[in-house]
């Protein structure tokens, strides 16, 4: 009996693991750029965020941007988080953020910064959580916090150096982000498989414990 409750466990674990990948499709007019993914993996007091993406434009001639991120969090407090963005294969921004125990140490290309302050909300976490009026991300990219402004019903916007991003949210989880730049503007749009996932509430919002 003890033996099929722990396959039973195992099972629900592996189908739960499975199902916390986001797929998203990036979309100028009618017509696909690239793809993003946000993969969650939960396990006791941590989380862990990778973020993938691929996007192609072509305005003149043709530039491919990649990029990555991963980070993790414990207790709800950011730990460790590393970025990077490159353009047509050569690196154009870099970061590493990571807590000691006392302090977090940032290196954003090359240059080093000590921030003291507890980092419980980063990029990745806004993928899987909702965020309020005024709340404010820490983006290693940029070395410094970015904030939400709620424009409409689960719209916020949020304004970094490179544009505006609005960001629309279905049951707690972000299903659309609208980029606008001074090049072009594009959609990170949920794929339909992605969506029904979270309709279904297969995917919920939500990550690690809070900080006290």
């Amino acid at each position: 009996m003890k033996r099929t409750l722990t396959i039973l466990f195992l099972l629900i674990v592996c189908q739960v693991a499975a199902g916390q990948t986001l797929h998203y499709e990036v979309i100028k007019g009618s017509k696909k750029l690239g793809d993003m993914s946000v993969k969650r993996m939960l396990s006791e007091n941590q989380v862990k965020y990778e973020i993938d993406s691929k996007v192609t434009f072509r305005i003149l001639f043709s530039f491919t941007v990649d990029y990555e991120s991963t980070s993790e969090y414990k207790y709800g407090r950011l730990i460790k988080e590393y970025t990077h963005n490159q353009l047509n294969g050569s690196t154009q921004k870099k970061s590493t953020i990571w807590f000691d125990g006392e302090k977090y140490t940032l290196d954003l290309d090359g240059t080093r910064t000590t921030l003291h302050e507890t980092i419980k909300y980063s990029v990745a976490t806004i993928y899987y959580e909702e965020p309020k009026d005024g709340q404010k991300v820490f983006s290693p990219q940029f070395g410094n916090y970015l904030t939400f402004t709620k424009v409409g019903e689960h719209q916020y916007e949020m304004e970094s150096p490179d544009g505006i991003n609005l960001y629309t949210y279905t049951n707690g989880i972000c299903s659309e982000v609208k980029v606008s730049r001074d090049f072009a503007k594009f959609y990170f749009q949920m794929t339909p498989e992605s969506l029904q996932a979270v309709k279904q509430k297969k995917i919920v919002s939500g990550n690690s414990p809070v900080v006290d």
